[in-house]
């Protein structure tokens, strides 16, 4: 079975790290990077096979990274903190497979991560 390349853009630190260790301990392989900028730079070199998505970062809005990524065919993980549904639409309607409200429950994050990437690469349980 491959390891999964998994790609966090999120503009809280302790969050960024407390979500690359959960999913580290998943048994992926993590990137983290802060903003929009930097993840456009690492994206070619990285070749995440999933991202996960701040919604409001700190040079850039998550929402245009979210619709980029969907066009490139990677799976997208919004995370945000308005729980309405309308902001679940509004993800979707960006390109995200899924929208989180921060805090997110990093046990049930690294199942929606090992649900989506079956999902995309048809293969069995990661």
């Amino acid at each position: 079975m491959p390891i999964h390349k998994v790609l966090i853009i999120e503009g809280e630190p302790v969050l960024r790290r407390e979500l690359a260790s959960s999913l580290t301990e998943a048994g992926f392989n993590v990137s983290d990077v802060p903003d929009y900028p930097q993840a456009l730079d690492v994206f070619d070199a990285l070749k995440p096979n999933i991202a996960i998505v701040d919604e409001v970062l700190p040079s850039g809005e998550g929402k245009g990274l979210c619709s980029l990524l969907h066009h490139r065919n990677i799976p997208v993980i919004l995370l945000g903190t308005d729980s309405s549904g309308e902001a679940t639409i509004r993800a979707l309607e960006a390109g995200a497979d899924f929208y989180f409200t921060k805090p997110a429950g990093h046990q049930e994050l690294v199942a929606r991560v090992k649900a989506l990437l079956r999902r995309y690469y048809k293969e069995a349980p990661v």
